[in-house]
């Protein structure tokens, strides 16, 4: 059950329709039982009810409804979930806190029926009552207070709501219309006013509870009906998919799990709040929700002052205000003497302590930083790049190369020909020889895995396109010829690296993936499971006395005995995918109880938080190896064009013995060194003194190869431009200014509009286009964003570095040799990628762009740029800390990134897959004959 828990989530959302209807038949059959058992419901008699009767509880009958009631419910049901739909898949160009004003329709319906009450008795007033007296008795009888009331915490709900940082994620000022979603959203907010005023007429009219509970479930069966025969006659006229796409992903029993526990909850709310309105008015189970949603965000907001999450400090005192006076006069209007179990006097009490409490938490909260975030980072990526140095270079001798290597990867000895590799290391004047994570990580589950389950997995390989094959054999080494004059160049350079170190190999064959995206993506369950089989060897106490063992076979497509891949061992495989079902395969390679294993983030709205703090400082990456996993991330989803885009090459929940240049965290592809058929060895002549104090990056269109509105608005690249170059006046930032004198100097965050941070940094972020325009999507950039000439990036002093539709940057190596300063963005991992570290070889930035400013300005200033919102501006560049980054970038890619390092590596890679793949491999290994 766990292997699917996204699928659920992300089957509604792929399938809002069919959600809707399966969503109101549950919900309307739970109804349904709850009549049949509504003795046991309180008010059982309905308005005949002698217990509410003698206890005076009853309120008032409203009007009587129209004959024509049911079927306009029905019909604004239908329309409402349409509404509601369509504003989600536009949820960018929506606005927040709308449905904050739904207490206020409501109020005006009862303003607008409210009708004095009959004079009691026939003797003239008291005229000599006491001001208060006359005063609280205007205050609960006078329909005005309440309709201010609500409309003064309804006011402050609204604002509480929109106190969220917004994501990046954008709604386009020329593609899309955001009047008409606003509109929309509006009309949604006015037609759920109707529904549950009309409602609320319909069921207090009826006799018995009984009776409104059958009414309230046929309303929602026939609901569910009509939204069904729609969907249906809807779908006889679309036209299928591409090839390979399933129409319904995640439709399994775990999706109707979710369906029917959803819809128990569902119907037990609507039964609750059905005989609530009935006892009391339709405000109440409407106005104490946005009560309570209210007054948890202001205080949230007020929680986050001082960080980068705040808005202005002033608003959520101002949205706890009004919530607080709004709905204590509410409660005496409405004449509500209690919440629940509550008492009035006590929620009052409650919300002037809650007052009191943040006026004089806020102060402290407010206070400046007395140190940037940064200054902290690059000092403590000094410091872990010493550690990280003397713990990769540890070993100076073959013993001590031995030693660490049992100590570090599961208590066994090191493969066959070790100490062959650490001579060529030593000949390579290689810079590490214990640290190869990276290599443990992606061989470590096919130990629990049969042999000749891996060899079947290769003669499968060989079989598909766009795989190249390296094949050793008596120390030499040929491929398999690929007809692509580019594959062909990979592969000649594989050959060539190989070949320095081939006569020290077993015989192998190696399948090579040859397009950028990875290929193999294996649920997290099984890939636990063969790499906590394969991690038992360090329970060996004697390493040089190994036995052989019999690995269990995991629960996967077994092959035939003469190892030929069988049916069942290619059905795991996945075709071209679309975007949806891409997430859900993705969701499956995380661990229970991860965030994106739980569902899809649906939200692109607001700024997801909770998804990038884990690996941040503020607004600044802390931990970038944390960074690269996207199981915490369920966001990136929705930001990044890798995801975005159908999968339009073949997917593999088997694992499967590729390697491939690249890959997220969610792959496992084994990693192995490549050169790009494209490369070049570029020389940077342009010494970092005479560059230009200037951010650049600049993409090609021709990369987009398949754009779709989600990729237009959330894509990476799109989004960076649009925050920089088209950024609207009701878009903010909030970034991280100095203030004070240079020696004393204070940080503090303060939201900003974007256009105007824009302007005093010195950014240059564009698409090139060099081919014609003659596509759709070619057009839809052009005009979202326009091209500009191609540009040098080698003469700016920063160069950001952006991934690509399918893979890392291309130019990262390029320009960590160069004088520039890398700033990097990426998802991907390359053979590399564990030893390059943030704050020390490049600048890093997430993915999210909401620290983009904040980290520029600190490195680039903004003493000389004006003020910025009426203030003078303090913060100088930090020049030396650019210039060392760049230097120890350039410095540490030539020692460690080199050629030679390649091969280094791929013979240590090589080395450990020869003994994985032998048949005797628990018994296979180098030990270090002891010398007397």
């Amino acid at each position: 059950m766990t292997r699917g828990a996204g699928s659920a989530v992300q089957a509604c959302a792929d399938h809002p329709q069919l959600s809707s209807v399966l969503l109101l038949l549950v919900s309307g059959g739970t109804v349904f039982v709850a009549s049949v058992f509504s003795k046991w419901l309180p008010g059982a008699d309905g308005r005949f009810d002698s217990e509410a009767i003698i206890k005076g509880l009853h309120t008032p009958l409203p009007p009587r409804p129209r004959r024509f009631y049911v079927p306009c419910i029905i019909f604004l049901i239908v329309v409402r979930l349409q509404i509601m739909h369509r504003v989600v898949h536009d949820l960018q160009c929506s606005s927040r806190g709308v449905e904050a004003f739904l207490p206020v329709l409501l109020a005006v319906y009862e303003f607008m029926s409210h009708k004095p009450a009959p004079a009691e008795s026939g003797e003239p007033e008291e005229m000599w009552g006491s001001f208060w007296e006359d005063f609280k008795a205007w205050i609960v009888t006078s329909p005005i207070t309440l309709l201010l009331s609500t409309v003064l915490f309804s006011l402050g709900a609204h604002f509480g709501v929109r106190l969220g940082a917004r994501s990046t994620y954008f709604c386009s000022t020329l593609l899309d219309r955001r009047s008409v979603v606003v509109l929309l959203q509006c009309l949604g907010t006015l037609i759920d006013a109707t529904i549950i005023t009309m409602l609320w007429r319909v069921l207090s009219w009826a006799r018995t509870t009984k009776a409104r509970l059958r009414i309230l479930c046929g309303i929602a069966l026939t609901s569910s009906a009509i939204i069904c025969l729609a969907w249906l006659a809807t779908s006889l006229f679309q036209r299928g998919g591409p090839i390979g796409y399933q129409p319904s992903p995640g439709l399994n029993a775990l999706y109707f799990f979710d369906i029917l526990g959803t819809g128990l909850v569902l119907g037990s709310f609507f039964t609750s709040t059905a005989l609530w309105i009935c006892e009391s008015s339709p405000m109440a189970p409407i106005v104490i929700p946005t009560f309570v949603l209210g007054v948890y965000l202001s205080i949230q907001s007020i929680l986050l002052l001082g960080t980068y999450e705040q808005g202005p400090a002033y608003q959520p005192f101002v949205s706890l205000s009004f919530i607080s006076v709004g709905f204590t006069l509410f409660m005496y209007a409405n004449n509500m003497r209690s919440i629940v179990v509550v008492g009035r006097a006590f929620v009052v009490l409650l919300l002037i302590v809650v007052l009191i409490a943040s006026t004089v938490y806020a102060p402290f909260r407010i206070g400046p930083m007395n140190r940037h975030p940064v200054d902290d980072l690059v000092y403590r990526g000094r410091v872990n790049a010493d550690r990280w140095l003397r713990h990769a270079t540890v070993s100076t001798t073959l013993k001590s190369a031995v030693r660490e290597y049992r100590d570090r990867y599961h208590g066994r000895n090191p493969p066959p020909n070790f100490d062959k590799w650490f001579s060529f290391a030593q000949q390579r004047k290689s810079a590490i020889v214990d640290k190869f994570d990276q290599i443990d990580k992606d061989i470590l589950p096919f130990w629990g895995m049969n042999q000749q389950k891996i060899r079947s997995g290769l003669d499968f390989l060989k079989s598909l396109p766009d795989i190249g094959v390296i094949t050793i054999a008596d120390g030499k080494v040929y491929h398999n010829q690929p007809s692509d004059p580019s594959q062909k160049q990979v592969l000649d350079d594989v050959v060539s690296m190989i070949s320095g170190f081939s006569e020290h190999l077993p015989a192998m064959s190696v399948a090579i993936n040859l397009n950028e995206r990875p290929r193999v993506l294996v649920p997290w369950d099984d890939v636990y499971r063969m790499a906590l089989s394969g991690s038992k060897p360090k329970f060996n106490i004697f390493p040089n006395r190994l036995h052989r063992r019999q690995v269990g076979d995991p629960k996967l497509p077994h092959s035939n005995s003469d190892g030929a891949p069988t049916t069942a061992e290619t059905s795991t495989s996945q075709p071209i995918v679309s975007a949806q079902r891409f997430h859900h395969l993705q969701a499956l390679a995380c661990p229970p109880g991860s965030p994106t294993r739980a569902g899809i983030h649906w939200n692109v709205r607001d700024f997801c938080a909770a998804c990038a703090n884990p690996h941040s400082q503020g607004q600044f990456v802390r931990d970038w190896q944390k960074s690269l996993d996207p199981c915490h991330q369920p966001d990136l989803f929705n930001l990044h064009d890798f995801h975005m885009a159908p999968y339009g090459y073949e997917i593999h929940q088997e694992l499967l013995p590729l390697f491939s240049r690249s890959k997220t965290d969610s792959f496992n592809d084994i990693l192995i060194p490549l050169v790009r058929s494209n490369s070049t060895d570029r020389v940077d002549s342009t010494v970092f003194a005479d560059k230009f104090n200037r951010a650049f990056w600049q993409g090609d269109v021709a990369d987009i190869r398949f754009l779709t509105s989600q990729s237009l608005h959330g894509g990476h690249r799109q989004r960076l431009l649009h925050l920089v170059n088209n950024a609207t006046s009701a878009e903010s930032i909030s970034i991280l200014m100095g203030t004070g004198k240079d020696t004393q100097m204070k940080f503090h965050y303060e939201d900003i509009q974007a256009r105007t941070v824009n302007s005093h940094l010195p950014l240059s972020f564009s698409f090139t286009n060099a081919e014609s325009c003659d596509t759709m999507d070619c057009r839809l950039i052009e005009q979202e964003f326009g091209f500009q000439e191609r540009g040098t990036p080698t003469d700016k002093l920063f160069v950001l570095l952006l991934d690509n539709s399918d893979g890392p940057p291309p130019d990262l190596l390029p320009v960590l040799r160069s004088y520039s300063v890398p700033v990097l963005t990426s998802i991907f991992r390359e053979w590399y990628t564990e030893r390059i570290l943030p704050w020390v070889h490049f600048i890093p930035i997430d993915v999210r762009y909401h620290g983009l400013h904040s980290t520029l300005s600190y490195f680039i200033g903004l003493k000389y740029s004006g003020p910025l919102n009426g203030k003078s501006q303090v913060m100088d560049r930090r020049k030396e800390d650019a210039r060392w980054i760049a230097e120890e970038g350039r410095k540490w890619a030539h020692k460690t990134m080199r050629r030679e390092d390649m091969e280094v590596y791929l013979f240590r890679l090589l080395l450990e897959w020869g003994r994985v793949i032998d048949d005797d491999r628990d018994n296979l290994g180098f030990v270090l004959e002891e010398t007397p």
